[in-house]
């Protein structure tokens, strides 16, 4: 596929996603644990005990790499011709991210499950006040990431005393709002 517009990656992937999740929702109504997987991909903190959430610690590493190739992370998002003008091998490049990325979620959402939205409202709200450079914004995507998710932990363990609702629910939700704010500022 070739793709002319870039709205279209996105997309893809969505539909990937969507296809795979068809998939793995099949096989759990297969095995009668349906209900298990979706409370699974819900995303809480309530299942992170010990002996459940070392794998988390694979990401160390990944961090301090991404850390290092940020700089050229921050070139290949100028194009893929002025990337290669510059000397930075676009396609490889690329893939590096790529797997550094899907690394990094994979073992998030083994560990707690799918949180959504907090990797794409963070870092486009920093991007809106400091600019593209990930370098200096890295750091900033972390920490805001982590107080958003510290914020609606602590809303979804308030909201309905002595019950406990999952953070992928609040953050969602509180996700959801900022980021069909950013939709309509974009607009206007």
């Amino acid at each position: 596929i070739t793709f002319k517009n870039s709205v279209l990656i996105p997309v893809l992937g969505l539909m990937y996603g969507s296809v795979l999740s068809s998939i793995a929702e099949f096989y759990a109504y297969q095995h009668n644990i349906l209900q298990s997987m979706q409370g699974w991909l819900l995303g809480d903190f309530s299942r992170v005990v010990q002996g459940q959430y070392e794998l988390i610690y694979i990401i160390l590493p990944i961090i301090v790499l991404a850390y290092f190739y940020a700089h050229r992370f921050t070139v290949m998002g100028m194009g893929e011709e002025m990337a290669a003008s510059l000397g930075l091998r676009y396609a490889a490049t690329a893939a590096l991210g790529l797997v550094l990325v899907s690394v990094t979620v994979a073992a998030s959402v083994i560990t707690i499950g799918a949180i959504p939205f907090v990797g794409l409202v963070i870092p486009n709200l920093v991007a809106l006040k400091y600019g593209e450079n990930l370098s200096r914004t890295l750091p900033v995507v972390a920490l805001g990431g982590a107080c958003l998710l510290l914020i609606c932990d602590i809303f979804g363990r308030v909201i309905i005393y002595p019950f406990e609702v999952p953070i992928g629910l609040t953050a969602g939700g509180v996700g959801g709002v900022i980021f069909l704010m950013l939709i309509m500022r974009g607009v206007r």
